[in-house]
């Protein structure tokens, strides 16, 4: 049972429009054959044989893959998404120019660019991490930092693509020369770099029935549990406040996260982190969750920063008798 007030818009409706955006995503997904391919095969009619053919059959690979990976609402599939829906896109560019911009090739970047915006939509992202919740507990995707989100993961993603596409394409074209040491280098390279965008998308604030957890590997040592009864409040975070950014420098709304009393948390600082023996107390901290409203909403509906449990009536508030 998940405790989200009917009465609510922002918490009821924010399941409806993670639903329907996954649905959007897949049935979008399973269009691309039709959207693109002619465009595809377009382009391609000039290349030599082995190249369309190899293409051919590593298009209709990745497809298949994507379509699993929307289909399997999970937080690994969520990369695979990522990434697939913007090589859809840059495909769709790729078809349009080849083909001098014609009705089919306008039409697969067309189609392309909805599967890229839709793949990388806050409500795709909280669904796909919230698809390893259990029990009573929601989940709420972090914002990558702003750094990563300007110049990493642009990179890691044209790292990604061009390791898997660049060898084979080689190969098949018959520059062994070229290929063989490209697949040796790219493959695993695209590797790391699916691994890095992977575990973007591990991190989350978790709502559960004991408080909230911040679950941040870039932030915190370990995942660490904010105990209900310690929880004062969750709110937009002021201009100029003092609590501890562990927002990562990243775009959009913080959220400030306020202790009853100091929390010890594992702190990272710099590359390596200050490890699970070091720890800091924190009577506040700030994080970036992609949808800060619906966090805040759903926090209300579970009476978070009120210190009750679910499913129990709130104490009414002592009464005082007016001074005579």
């Amino acid at each position: 049972m998940r405790y989200v007030s009917p009465s609510d818009p922002v918490a009821g409706g924010s399941r409806r429009s993670e639903t329907t955006a996954s649905w959007v995503l897949r049935i979008l997904w399973l269009a691309l054959p039709l959207a693109v391919g002619p465009a595809v095969a377009e382009g391609l009619n000039d290349a030599p044989g082995p190249v369309r053919t190899t293409a051919s059959v590593g298009l209709w690979a990745l497809w298949a893959v994507g379509l699993l990976a929307t289909l399997v609402p999970r937080p690994l599939s969520l990369a695979g998404v990522r990434l697939g829906g913007p090589a859809a896109f840059a495909t769709g560019v790729w078809a349009a120019v080849a083909t001098g911009l014609s009705p089919t090739g306008l039409a697969g970047l067309v189609a392309g660019a909805l599967v890229a915006g839709v793949s990388i939509s806050a409500p795709v992202g909280d669904r796909f991490v919230d698809g390893a919740s259990y029990g009573d507990e929601r989940r709420f995707l972090l914002r990558a930092p702003g750094p990563v989100v300007v110049v990493m993961a642009p990179l890691a993603w044209v790292v990604a693509v061009a390791g898997v596409v660049t060898g084979p394409l080689l190969v098949a074209d018959g520059s062994l020369t070229a290929g063989i040491p490209a697949c040796i280098v790219g493959l695993p390279a695209a590797g790391l770099a699916a691994r890095a965008t992977h575990q973007l998308g591990r991190r989350w604030v978790v709502l559960v029935p004991a408080g909230m957890v911040l679950h941040d590997h870039l932030a915190v040592a370990d995942p660490t549990l904010i105990p209900r009864t310690q929880v004062s409040s969750v709110a937009p975070a002021a201009t100029h406040t003092t609590a501890t950014d562990l927002s990562q420098g990243a775009f959009g709304l913080a959220l400030e996260v306020r202790c009853r009393d100091p929390l010890n948390m594992a702190l990272r600082h710099g590359r390596r982190g200050s490890g699970a023996g070091s720890r800091t107390p924190v009577g506040a901290f700030l994080c970036t969750p992609a949808r800060p409203d619906v966090l805040l909403a759903e926090a209300a509906a579970r009476r978070l920063t009120s210190g009750a449990v679910p499913g129990q009536a709130a104490s009414p508030p002592p009464t005082t008798s007016s001074p005579s």
